[in-house]
């Protein structure tokens, strides 16, 4: 009859003790739902902890296992440790004052041990927050709460001597089963909710961090598009700067799960960044520059990434695209340069040299090059400044290009000469076309002088190599220059001294004085009659030089100054 009212009061103590437990446990998933971090540093939030702890404990001293009047049982023990353990002084002593106070104002037999228990489990839980790193940290977690709760449930017994004797032999030998036996694996319990809470909170306060610091990063290019898509063209991520561009361009306003392609109405850009996304999710990273379908000239340099999960399985695709625009400008200005002559805007010699391999072939067969050289370009710059020379340049550059254009490029290969390089074309037509030039370009008279270029004219149509073919050209071009360079300078010589006459009419008399004084002097000293005509020819033009200075200054009147001089 005594066992089994033994075993009814245990039952009856451990339902009692159950209740308890799921007390605490309750608090715990309360805990659990607020997201609170045990270890917040604000004295506010710890104090306000504080309370709401001593009022669960107070909670819990309402539902006891009672033995009898003022002598009672429940898991503060538990609480008040555990809360010692993760929350530190401040929260402790507040929790364990409004338990103390309770306790006291319960009364009974068991007020000093209770009080005790309160004091003693409080401490515990204290010396294990600043102390279990370097006592218990070589233990598992398991063993370490196991422990811990073993030494609060043997301290929480100590404690019960307190009761006056006998009651006390009567109380420890009532409780010390369940508090042995089963509060320490309640303190376990307990310890591992409330480190899995910390660990969940850390976690999320960690992800959190990192996804705000990841944001900042891809804020942070205020001229570059970021933004990642799943597998099905929906939004997981973009920056603001991707944002602001769909806003601006498309004056819509994107969200995580839209489709991508909900705002690209051209179909031709939409195919191709279709076919670029595909690609990135088929585990291929690579970078493209495309132009803009819908703004012609603008260029975006595209970076694409596939994006895998923890299970190496492509769940999407990054994309980072930057608008080149102003290095795509350069970059054409630099090849248009290394390509281009930069007065006549023709073909330059670097072209003409990689143009001639890429056009020999048997397909392009005949292929005739003209090559073509001004006369006068010397005596045009000597005489009227390089700005004239510059000029008739262009103006030749301009009639060889009209006339030419459709059968070639013309490429300007030295200060003077020019070549033409025309596929399909005989020797016959090309000789036409020349002839066509020539009309074009002498129809020009710039200072006096009548535009003149000398061609020469050859034709590939076998197995003559196209630098033979390019050297007999020049050597025909030669031969025309002997015939036209005497008249081409006498023009030119005839040009410059009716412009210095023009430009200062005594020049004229003056010169012509001379040269009778040279004539006649060169009589004297007998002078053949060829160096007597150079000797007339060069009287005639000994003021050259004057056709190169403003008139204001031949023509003035008083002294020169220091300024005229010069």
């Amino acid at each position: 009859m005594y066992m089994l009212a033994f075993w009814d009061e245990l039952s009856d103590s451990l339902i009692y003790l159950l209740q308890n437990i799921g007390l605490l446990f309750a608090l715990v998933f309360l805990y659990g739902a607020t997201n609170f971090n045990p270890q917040v540093k604000k004295l506010r939030k710890k104090i306000i902890i504080g309370l709401v702890i001593g009022c669960f404990a107070i909670l819990v001293m309402n539902f006891p296992w009672r033995l009898e009047e003022g002598i009672f049982y429940d898991t503060r023990s538990i609480l008040l440790s555990i809360t010692g353990a993760f929350f530190g002084f401040t929260t402790t002593v507040i929790a364990a004052l409004i338990a103390l106070a309770y306790r006291i104002f319960l009364g009974g037999d068991g007020v000093y041990a209770g009080s005790l228990t309160i004091i003693s489990t409080s401490a515990l839980g204290l010396l294990f927050h600043f102390k279990s790193k370097n006592i218990l940290k070589k233990y598992p977690t398991f063993i370490k709460y196991y422990i811990f709760g073993m030494v609060v449930s043997i301290t929480t017994i100590i404690c019960q001597l307190a009761i006056p004797w006998p009651k006390a032999f009567e109380a420890i030998s009532n409780i010390w089963p369940v508090y042995i036996g089963l509060f320490p694996i309640g303190s376990v319990m307990l310890g591992i909710a409330i480190e899995n809470q910390i660990s969940r909170v850390s976690a999320t306060r960690y992800l959190k961090e990192q996804q705000m610091l990841l944001q900042a990063s891809i804020d942070s290019p205020k001229e570059m598009e970021i933004y990642a898509v799943a597998t099905d063209y929906t939004y997981l991520s973009f920056n603001r700067f991707h944002e602001s561009a769909i806003k601006k361009y498309y004056d819509q306003q994107i969200r995580i799960g839209q489709n991508y392609f909900d705002n690209i109405i051209n179909d031709k850009m939409a195919y191709r960044i279709k076919t670029c996304f595909d690609k990135a999710l088929t585990s291929e990273t690579f970078t493209r520059i495309d132009e803009v379908e819908t703004q012609k000239g603008k260029y975006l340099e595209n970076f694409y990434a596939p994006i895998y999960d923890e299970h190496k399985k492509i769940m999407g695709l990054t994309v980072f695209s930057h608008d080149i625009t102003d290095r795509k400008t350069y970059e054409q200005s630099i090849l248009y340069l290394s390509y281009h002559d930069v007065l006549t805007g023709l073909m330059n010699r670097r072209y003409y040299s990689e143009e001639l391999l890429k056009v020999d072939r048997e397909e392009n067969l005949p292929i005739s090059v003209i090559m073509a050289d001004i006369n006068g370009l010397k005596i045009m710059n000597d005489a009227f400044g390089h700005d004239s020379g510059d000029e008739l340049l262009k103006i030749v550059a301009n009639q060889l290009k009209e006339t030419f254009s459709t059968k070639g490029e013309v490429s300007r290969i030295g200060g003077d000469e020019f070549v033409a390089i025309l596929v399909n074309t005989s020797k016959g037509e090309a000789t036409s076309l020349v002839e066509r030039a020539k009309k074009r370009i002498e129809k020009h008279v710039l200072n006096g002088m009548h535009v003149s270029v000398s061609f020469g004219v050859e034709a590939k149509v076998d197995s003559l190599s196209i630098n033979e073919v390019m050297r007999i050209a020049e050597d025909d071009m030669y031969k025309h220059k002997l015939f036209e360079i005497t008249s081409n300078k006498n023009e030119a010589i005839k040009a410059i001294l009716d412009t210095l006459n023009m430009k200062n009419p005594r020049e004229e008399e003056h010169s012509k004085r001379v040269s009778t004084y040279c004539y006649k002097i060169g009589q004297i000293l007998g002078m053949r009659e060829d160096e007597l005509n150079l000797l007339t020819l060069i009287g005639n033009l000994h003021d050259i030089g004057k056709i190169a200075i403003d008139e204001r200054i031949l023509n003035k009147p008083g002294k020169l100054t220091e300024e005229d001089w010069i």
